[in-house]
């Protein structure tokens, strides 16, 4: 679930006492980012560039990647980082797998990343709530991906080392952020879907009062004197502000998705482990954002992540990037000199030409067949790179 700030009864949550002064910030963890963090970078892993420089009779031949006509479109990560994405690493999961995504995309597309709340603000001021509710920032300016696709290189590397020192703490200001983030994103050149990232419901707005139906640390399960509700604190006109930043923010999320959606953005909604108390809500702002999905086996219509094991990040993290991404006609810049020596690739393997689920080559247009292509809409392969210089495999 998402982090909260938890008032009850003149006190932070976990100070659950009326005679104990609210300690501040004490709800939130105790990782921030600063300039000259010593935290570990995390590494980008190259994938294997692709096998195929074996050539018939287990000769050798040429492997040069045929460049791809693209208009990448901008995929904008907008990622949660509340300090409950530091339970079961959830936090340094899905800045793993996003990079792993920007790796296999590769020039297929331009990545960038908001977090929220800012990590700054929580970092260089005094200890305060309202700095853990600070509207989100940009910390990676949108950028084309490596070339060829399935290789580590400076956008990859760049990405992780600037996710690589922040860490998940402070609260859920998912409204402020997608405002503060609009005139952005509005701005940028060409297709943008921003990919919205949550493990809770938003809050940290201190102008809502709400009753115990809306009170998040309630809905949680987390009220230490539920059944009265966490979110009313009358001893004085400060701690009722504070309680109020628990109050779940969903009529200003809302609005605020569809003022993107309004610009021509379109918002996938991730829900991450934690999240599942929040569905409805999730589902309305997937609504909002025009990326509803009817297919979800178990009903969701926002994108949701199963369970907090890398695996299941990936593959619904694929499904998202596949729908924004996916094309299972692939335009080169040039037809290639001898149509019998091209190949495409999946990740590292070869796809045989022939048959229902192989591909066509029609002048400078790679056409990706039946079960080949449906891999790659449903996100089950992202990597896919067109070779030239070995005898195409017709298998």
């Amino acid at each position: 679930m998402a982090a909260v700030v938890a008032v009850c009864v003149g006190t932070i949550i976990e100070g659950c006492s009326k005679d104990t002064p609210i300690p501040l910030l004490q709800d939130f963890g105790s990782t921030h980012v600063s300039a000259d963090s010593s935290a570990p970078l995390l590494q980008p892993t190259a994938t294997a560039v692709a096998s195929c420089n074996l050539g018939p009779n287990g000769g050798v031949c040429a492997c040069v990647d045929e460049p791809l006509v693209v208009n990448p479109p901008n995929l904008y990560f907008v990622l949660d980082r509340s300090a409950s994405m530091n339970d079961d690493d959830k936090w340094q999961t899905i800045i793993t797998v996003i990079g792993e995504l920007v790796i296999a995309l590769g020039p297929r597309a331009n990545i960038g990343a908001a977090v929220f709340p800012d990590p700054y603000v929580a970092a260089n001021k005094p200890p305060e709530l309202p700095a853990a509710c600070g509207a989100g920032i940009e910390v990676f300016a949108p950028q084309q991906g490596d070339a060829p696709a399935g290789t580590a290189g400076p956008t990859a590397t760049a990405f992780l080392t600037a996710l690589g020192h922040i860490g998940a703490d402070g609260g859920t200001p998912t409204a402020a952020t997608l405002l503060a983030l609009e005139p952005r994103l509005s701005s940028l050149p060409g297709t943008t879907a921003v990919i919205l990232a949550t493990d809770g419901g938003p809050n940290c707005d201190e102008s809502l009062s709400c009753e115990i139906d809306q009170c998040q640390p309630n809905i949680d399960g987390d009220c230490p004197v539920a059944p009265s509700s966490c979110c009313t604190d009358g001893s004085s006109q400060d701690n009722q502000r504070l309680a109020n930043l628990s109050c779940l923010d969903s009529q200003a999320t809302i609005d605020a998705v569809k003022k993107l959606a309004a610009d021509g953005i379109s918002v996938y909604v991730v829900g991450v482990p934690g999240s599942e108390v929040y569905a409805d809500l999730l589902n309305q702002l997937a609504v909002a954002g025009g990326t509803a999905r009817a297919d979800d086996e178990g009903g969701a219509q926002y994108y949701a992540v199963t369970t907090a094991d890398q695996q299941a990040f990936t593959a619904t993290l694929s499904k998202v990037a596949a729908a924004i991404t996916g094309s299972c006609t692939l335009q080169l810049n040039h037809v290639p000199s001898d149509p019998t020596l091209v190949n495409v690739f999946f990740d590292e393997t070869a796809v045989p030409q022939s048959g229902p689920d192989g591909w066509t080559l029609t002048g400078a247009t790679v056409t990706i067949l039946g079960a080949s292509c449906k891999k790659i809409v449903e996100g089950a392969v992202l990597d896919v790179r067109v070779v030239a210089g070995c005898p195409t495999d017709l298998r």
